[in-house]
């Protein structure tokens, strides 16, 4: 069974956090601040820390940055905050944290999705931490929430490029490509274009605020596998990337169906 150490000074908000963990079947162990936690963390394994800006002993943003210096650093940390601004933002994913969610958002709905994600350990899931990823776009905030996504579920072997000519001059082989439509000096199309003449089995998945069908339909035909609307929904988004791994299962099938029909000819 899974278990989440939730760090907080407030004991409403601990409260409200353990029932939704418990009753989603989770272990729960919790801490005032940074101290406790640590106690905690060195007499028994966590898998998750949920931890509040405003702790006992020292701030949340303090906890943070010593844990990612301690022999816990590779636990994924979700913060919750009540402040919503992209410097908060920004500050909170530098410092090493998988995700935050707004106090004004504290909800069994909100939390339910995180701790079904958390659990999630089907087939698809782990064959996505094997895949390599590359991951296009110019927005860090962007980036830094589909980083969130990854950390949160294990997927690890992603690169991130903020330029589509890095992307493009790279000699890996990556197995999915999320690609921005809207970039600097390079269309997405053209990236989308270029990156499917490369050799290999890969899926392209453009990804896109513009909500327009002939924009969808357009890029579908410029060589993309799939289409992920932003903001992103995390259930919508990790489906998407199954389904990703469904269809590199097929290719590879189907790549060997036909080597086999080659060699029985030859």
């Amino acid at each position: 069974m899974k278990k989440i150490l939730h760090v907080d000074n407030s004991s409403f908000v601990r409260k409200i956090i353990r029932n939704i963990a418990i009753e989603k079947g989770l272990q729960f162990e919790e801490a005032e601040g940074e101290k406790g936690a640590m106690a905690v963390l060195k007499s028994e394994p966590v898998d998750l820390i949920i931890t509040g800006l405003e702790l006992s002993d020292t701030s949340g943003e303090s906890f943070i940055s010593d844990l990612k210096k301690s022999p816990y650093a590779a636990i994924p940390i979700i913060a919750v905050t009540s402040n919503n601004s992209l410097e908060s933002r920004e500050e909170l994913f530098d410092l090493g944290v998988v995700d935050y969610i707004l106090k004004s958002e504290l909800s069994q709905h909100r939390l339910d999705k995180y701790f079904d994600i958390f659990m999630n350990d089907d087939s698809f899931s782990l064959q996505l931490q094997n895949q390599k990823i590359a991951v296009l776009d110019d927005s860090r905030v962007a980036l830094n929430a589909i980083r969130s996504i990854f950390d949160l579920n294990g997927i690890r072997n992603v690169s991130y490029f903020q330029s589509p000519s890095e992307l493009l001059s790279s000699e890996e082989a990556y197995s999915i490509y999320l690609v921005d439509l809207i970039l600097p000096d390079i269309p997405g199309e053209e990236v989308v274009m270029k990156l499917r003449e490369k050799p290999g089995d890969k899926v392209i998945i453009a990804i896109s605020g513009i909500r327009s069908y002939k924009s969808m339909s357009q890029i579908l035909l410029f060589g993309a596998d799939d289409y992920i609307m932003k903001p992103f929904d995390v259930n919508l988004f990790l489906a998407r990337m199954k389904n990703s791994v469904r269809m590199l299962n097929l290719m590879k099938e189907l790549r060997e169906a036909r080597e086999e029909v080659a060699r029985l000819k030859g």
